[in-house]
C-alpha cells in the first residue's frame, strides 16, 4: 500500500510566513575538519526522517497549503563554496515552492560557516535548532560509521490545532476575513537579506549577567530586553517610555501536555511591553517589570492565547500600533542552543541567525541565543543599515555597565 501524500491548509500563524517566503538561517561556525560527503549524507538522512524539510508551499483558491513533494528532484538544496563566514545566506537558492529547508556550507580555509535554512511556516528556533542538533549527531554516526536509523517523524502540527486539542481558544470569534489570494502578489517586493552582526559575551560576561540575574531575580532574558531598549532609546533619540518591546514566548513547556520541540510549527507566544513613566529607567528595573508581566500573562491565560487573539481580533489585539511600527524594538528569544555532537578533529565554536524574506518595510530586531556557555546577541538589520555601528556599539556599552565589576 503506497502512503497518501500529507497536504494541509497552512494556519494563520503558518501563512503569515509563506506570504512573505520567510527563511531563517541557524548557522554554526565550524573549526576542523568537516568532511562534505558525510553532511551530504547526513542531511539527506535528516530531511526523509523529517519530511517537511523537503515539503513545499503552494498558493490555492484557499490560501496557502503545505504539500509533500512528489518530484523526486525537487529535494532541499545542499551547498557548498567558498567565501565569506559572515554571510551565511550567499549564494543560496531559496524557493518555498520547492523544498522548504536548504543547507550552506561556506568555507574560507579550516573553518566554515553551515547554516540550516528553514522556512518559518514549518518550524521557529526550538524546532529549528532541535532539528540542527539531530544534524550534527547524523553527520557524527556517519563520519563514525555508526548506522543512521531516524525513522520517520510526523509532520509538525500547527500552533491553533495544538491550543485547541488543549482547550484553549480566542477571547472572541474570528471576524470574517477576506479571502487569501490564489498566488502571491505580481508585485511582491525584492528578498531582504540580513546577514547579522552579533555581539556575543564572554564566560566570565554571561556567568556575570547570570549572577546579577540571580541577585536580582530577573532573568538573563530581561536583563538583555533591558539594555537593548536603554540602546535603542539612545540610537532612535525617542524617550524610552514611546518605544514598544515586542517579543517571543516559547509556549511549549507551558502547555499540559507539554509539546515537544518538532511536534509543533510555531509554538510561540507574542508579548508587548512598554515602560511606564515611574518605572526606573535602568536595565535591571526594566528587565523586572517585563518578568512580572509576562508571569501575569501566563497566569491568566492571555499570552497562550496571544497569537489567536491577534488573529480573531486584529486591532484590538496588538499591543502597538502598527502606525508607530518605527517605535517597535523585536527580539526573538532562541534560549539556550541543544547539545551538538562532533566526531573528532570537529568543533563547533558559535551560533547565530541569519533571514530572507520578502518585506515592504525592512525593519531590524534583535536574536537572542546561548551557545558554549556564552548569551549572544545577533543585531539582524537589513545589509549596509548606516545604523549597525554606532547600534553595535551603544548595546555594548549598556551589556558592559550590566557585568563590570560583578
Amino acid at each position: 500500500m503506497t502512503r497518501a501524500a500529507v497536504r494541509r491548509a497552512l494556519a494563520p500563524s503558518e501563512s503569515i510566513h509563506a506570504g512573505k517566503e520567510a527563511y531563517i538561517g541557524y548557522t554554526v561556525r565550524a573549526e576542523g575538519r568537516l568532511d562534505p560527503e558525510a553532511l551530504t549524507t547526513a542531511f539527506e538522512a535528516l530531511y526523509r526522517a523529517y519530511p517537511h524539510l523537503a515539503a513545499r508551499v503552494e498558493f490555492t483558491g484557499e490560501g496557502a497549503v503545505l504539500t509533500e513533494s512528489e518530484n523526486p528532484a525537487a529535494r532541499p538544496e545542499i551547498r557548498f563554496a567558498d567565501g565569506d563566514l559572515e554571510r551565511p545566506l550567499a549564494g543560496l537558492d531559496l524557493d518555498q515552492s520547492r523544498a522548504l529547508s536548504a543547507l550552506n556550507v561556506v568555507r574560507d580555509g579550516d573553518e566554515a560557516s553551515v547554516c540550516l535554512a528553514i522556512q518559518h511556516s514549518v518550524a521557529d528556533a526550538h524546532h529549528a535548532t532541535a532539528i540542527l542538533s539531530a544534524l550534527w549527531s547524523c553527520y557524527t554516526d556517519v563520519v563514525e560509521g555508526v548506522p543512521l536509523d531516524l525513522g520517520r517523524h510526523p509532520y509538525p502540527r500547527s500552533l491553533e490545532d495544538l491550543l485547541a486539542e488543549r482547550g484553549i481558544h480566542a477571547n472572541a470569534p474570528a471576524t470574517p476575513a477576506a479571502p487569501p489570494p490564489a498566488t502571491p502578489s505580481a508585485s511582491r517586493p525584492d528578498p531582504v537579506i540580513r546577514h547579522v552582526v552579533q555581539h556575543r559575551l564572554t564566560e566570565a560576561e554571561t556567568t556575570a549577567l547570570a549572577n546579577l540575574g540571580h541577585r536580582e531575580k530577573v532573568t538573563i532574558n530581561g536583563l538583555v530586553s533591558g539594555a537593548v531598549l536603554l540602546a535603542e532609546a539612545e540610537i532612535r533619540d525617542m524617550p524610552l517610555t514611546e518605544l514598544v518591546y515586542r517579543y517571543s514566548v516559547n509556549l511549549r513547556s507551558r502547555l499540559t501536555p507539554p509539546v515537544g520541540a518538532t511536534e509543533g510549527t510555531n509554538v510561540l507566544g507574542g508579548v508587548g511591553f512598554k515602560v511606564t513613566g515611574e518605572l526606573a529607567h535602568d536595565a535591571v528595573a526594566i528587565g523586572r517589570a517585563i518578568g512580572e508581566q509576562l508571569r501575569a500573562g501566563l497566569s491568566d491565560g492571555s499570552v497562550q492565547r496571544s497569537i489567536l487573539d491577534m488573529f480573531s481580533r486584529p486591532a484590538a489585539a496588538k499591543p502597538w500600533d502598527p502606525k508607530l511600527a518605527l517605535a517597535v524594538v523585536s527580539i526573538m528569544n532562541w534560549g539556550a542552543a541543544p547539545p551538538m555532537r562532533t566526531p573528532d578533529g570537529l568543533r563547533l565554536t558559535n551560533l547565530h541567525s541569519a533571514s530572507r524574506m520578502r518585506e515592504t518595510i525592512a525593519l531590524g530586531g534583535y536574536v537572542l541565543s546561548s551557545f558554549g556557555g556564552r548569551v549572544g546577541i545577533d543585531l539582524g538589520w537589513p545589509e549596509g543599515d548606516p545604523s549597525l555601528p554606532r547600534r553595535l556599539g551603544c548595546l555594548r556599552e549598556q551589556l558592559t555597565r550590566l557585568t563590570r565589576d560583578l
